[in-house]
């Protein structure tokens, strides 16, 4: 195995050496990935929950370059990718060109210091997903402004800019909780799935509290005159946020402390005359840090981060809107918030629909370019790249992942070996499943006599797979098992009598296999017949060997369950005797024969028949045959009820009425 071969399949990937790179792997990992970027983060501080913010951290995680590292790296590429988006959608708005950088720098700035505010007391997970939608938006927003004095037309059509701030407003919040709300789900998932105390409840009540919180903080915020007064407020919200999430009341004081200190610098500035953005950024960060974090924290502790996400975001944006517009035009910020909202959390839904023709394109390249490149003997498979092993949140299947799997495995069945093992643990396990059924046919097909058909059961994954492509799998790992039993006998007649059971055995199932509408019934007839044609031709061919050989008959059979044909059981007079004396009990109890393996257990009932009164009518249902393939609950009673109907008919002529499914 190559030494880097774990690192292409796999939930725990190295990241990149390069900075550019690394973070714009980074930013990939937590909107695609999460689990990659968990991993990353438990590699730096093993410690260090994956919701963290920066103010619980301590000294000795400050002390780390590693940590550093990632803080920059997670801090480098977004900016990047909101920047480009915005130039693509105000290109298409065909702004000009001072409209477009204006609003460019102010989207931005915002983005970044929202994105600082939610990272403190918040999750610096779900920042990045916050500042990237209000910088968009903002962005957006501003550009709209300054290109208007009083309306704003786009194609020829009319719309007051108060109306549309108030839209966008809602839009942002709206947007930015949702998708910070699938953020800070992915990052948490391995926490959610140990706590089932979160209700659908508790995540409501937590996110509408949340909203109500930052509503009341911008009303606040708006009716506060004295800068003194509104900075020891917001210091207050933050400090009270912050000594609850991190448990410490004095770090939650110093952090109070600090921000109605920034707050009060910010309003010194404004008062002697200073308006550069440095000043109104100042307050913006005050503001937004203060309504952001008391609604993320109060959520957070009630029902999760997600939730925490949701309702600091949207309880910022609520706040904002107050704080900006003082309540105007709230129908279109309501509705449009509504729709944001939607769309983030409803993300799970439609994106894989959405990005499903785009990776099946791309999937489809990488089949085509393996098909051409794998010829030579030192290419390495460019199957790593399919978006099964990066895509985390794909609910969809993938068309031809199976094919491509066992593509690869037969042109390097280590590098397969290694893609199926990380795909038996993901959303695509089906085409794992798959791919081993078809490998296990393959295997089966193989066998071209008896021994081949002995020596196939080992090798058989039925116990790793599920459905009824395992049920008919340990069916022929049942029968290579009888035939190695058979093998074992010592005279060609014992080994003929047990072949002709594993014969019969066979018939049954091929017939079951015809009948079946089961998915792989199709896949398995044609090898159920060559087997029973295999096994048919040596029992026949012992037969002749025995005649030639003229061999005294011996009538003992180990390893093989002799069945009512078989008139060489005898004995066991006493535990059928026993069986009679407790089934005629008026308490009916319930019965369990056990013993140890190969000693006549399976045999003894198949001969109840004979052994007990005829008033007596022993059903014989092998729950390990036609039961156990039944694909639901109707099908499973359905074999049952035939199988005691067999049973009655074999064991006592007795003729029932068949039960339809």
């Amino acid at each position: 195995m190559r030494d880097n071969l774990q690192n292409r399949y796999t939930d725990a990937p190295r990241l990149p050496a390069n900075l550019l790179t690394g973070s714009v792997r980074l930013l990939f990992w937590l909107f695609v990935h999460p689990a990659a970027w968990r991993s990353h983060l438990a590699r730096i501080d093993p410690q260090l929950p994956p919701d963290f913010c920066l103010a619980q951290l301590h000294r000795t995680t400050w002390r780390q370059g590693a940590f550093w590292r990632f803080l920059f790296m997670m801090g480098l590429a977004w900016p990047a990718l909101a920047a480009v988006l915005l130039l693509a959608i105000m290109a298409l708005l065909n702004l000009p060109g001072t409209a477009v950088f204006l609003g460019l720098m102010l989207g931005i700035a915002v983005g970044v210091i929202t994105a600082v505010a939610a990272s403190f007391a918040g999750s610096l997970a779900v920042s990045l997903p916050i500042g990237l939608a209000i910088a968009l938006v903002a962005g957006l927003g501003s550009a709209l402004v300054f290109n208007a004095a009083g309306d704003v037309v786009l194609y020829g059509r009319i719309y007051s800019l108060d109306i549309l701030i108030s839209a966008l407003l809602g839009l942002m919040s709206g947007l930015a909780g949702g998708l910070a709300y699938g953020v800070g789900m992915g990052v948490t998932r391995e926490k959610r799935e140990t706590d089932v105390s979160v209700t659908l409840l508790r995540q409501i009540s937590g996110v509408i509290i949340g909203i109500l919180i930052g509503v009341a903080a911008g009303q606040m915020a708006l009716r506060l005159t004295a800068n003194l007064l509104s900075a020891v407020v917001m210091g207050a919200l933050f400090g009270v946020a912050v000594g609850w999430r991190t448990h410490s009341w004095k770090r939650g004081l110093a952090a109070g402390l600090l921000l109605s200190g920034l707050a009060l610098f910010s309003g010194g500035l404004a008062r002697l005359g200073f308006s550069g953005g440095l000043v109104q950024a100042g307050g913006l960060l005050v503001f937004m840090t203060a309504v952001f974090t008391l609604p993320y924290v109060l959520a957070d502790k009630v029902a999760g981060t997600g939730a925490g996400a949701l309702a600091g975001t949207l309880g910022a944006g609520a706040g904002l809107f107050v704080f900006l517009t003082d309540g105007a035009s709230f129908g279109p910020f309501l509705s449009f918030g509504l729709v944001g909202i939607l769309l983030g959390l409803v993300l799970g839904w439609w994106r894989p629909i959405f990005l499903y023709p785009f990776l099946l394109i791309w999937n489809a390249l990488l089949y085509r370019l393996d098909e051409n490149r794998l010829a030579r003997p030192d290419a390495i498979p460019a199957f790593r790249f399919h978006s099964a092993f990066w895509d985390e949140l794909q609910r969809l299947h993938l068309v031809n992942l199976d094919a491509y799997l066992l593509f690869v495995m037969e042109t390097d069945i280590a590098e397969g070996r290694t893609a199926m093992a990380y795909l038996s643990g993901t959303r695509q396990r089906w085409a794992a499943q798959e791919a081993q059924i078809e490998l296990d046919a393959r295997q089966l097909e193989q066998c071209r006599d008896v021994a081949a058909i002995a020596a196939v059961a080992p090798g058989l994954a039925a116990s790793d797979l599920v459905g009824s492509a395992s049920a008919l799998l340990r069916s022929f790992s049942r029968i290579s098992r009888d035939v190695a039993a058979a093998t074992q006998q010592e005279s060609a007649y014992n080994q003929r009598l047990a072949l002709h059971a594993v014969e019969e055995r066979l018939d049954t199932l091929l017939r079951e296999l015809t009948r079946s509408e089961e998915p792989y019934a199709e896949r398995f007839r044609p090898i159920a017949a060559e087997w029973r044609r295999i096994v048919g031709d040596q029992c026949r061919a012992l037969a002749q060997e025995a005649e030639l050989r003229q061999e005294i008959d011996s009538p003992y059979i180990i390893g093989v369950p002799l069945t009512e044909k078989q008139e060489i059981f005898i004995g066991r007079n006493d535990v059928s005797g026993r069986i009679e004396q407790l089934l005629r009990d008026r308490r009916q109890p319930p019965l369990l024969l056990y013993g140890q393996r190969r000693v006549g257990k399976t045999s003894l009932l198949n001969n109840l028949g004979r052994l007990l009164p005829s008033t007596i009518i022993p059903f014989f249902v092998d729950l390990q045959g036609p039961a156990s393939r039944a694909s639901d609950e109707a099908g499973f009673l359905y074999n049952l009820a035939r199988g005691m109907r067999q049973s009655a008919q074999r064991q006592r002529e007795l003729t029932l009425p068949p039960l339809s499914r």
